[in-house]
C-alpha cells in the first residue's frame, strides 16, 4: 500500500499549468495538475487509460471529438489506445489524473506520460 499526499505538491507555481508526479508504478501513474483558469493541456496522443478528478474549478476535456465539461466535484473517464485528449481550466482547477497503463503486446508494461 503507498499512501499518496496531495497536500505536500500543493502550491501555485505562477504558471497557466504545473504538474507533479505523485505515484509512478509500472501500471499506474498518479499526477496532480494544477491549471490557472484559461490554461491548459493542448491535444496529445496517449495509451493510457484515465481517469482524471477535478477537486477544485471548471475544466473542459475533450478526446476524439468528445467534449465534457467537469465541475469540481467530479471526474471524467478517457478510455487509451492512442486516442488524442486535451483539457482547458474554465477557472483555477486542480486535477489528479490517474493513468492506468495498458499492457504492451508482449506482456511488458509501459506506456507514455500524461
Amino acid at each position: 500500500m503507498t499512501r499518496i499526499d496531495l497536500q505536500s505538491a500543493a502550491g501555485a507555481s505562477g504558471e497557466p499549468v504545473a504538474a507533479k508526479v505523485l505515484l509512478d508504478e509500472p501500471n499506474v501513474r498518479v499526477r496532480r495538475i494544477q491549471l490557472a483558469g484559461g490554461g491548459g493541456i493542448p491535444p496529445c496522443r496517449m495509451q493510457e487509460d484515465v481517469v482524471f478528478v477535478v477537486l477544485s474549478g471548471r475544466v473542459r476535456f475533450r478526446s476524439e471529438g468528445d467534449e465534457c465539461l467537469v465541475e469540481a466535484p467530479g471526474a471524467v473517464y478517457v478510455p487509451g489506445g492512442a486516442t488524442e485528449r486535451s483539457m482547458d481550466a474554465l477557472a483555477p482547477s486542480l486535477v489528479v489524473a490517474v493513468q492506468a497503463r495498458r499492457p504492451e503486446p508482449d506482456g511488458g508494461g509501459g506506456g507514455s506520460a500524461a
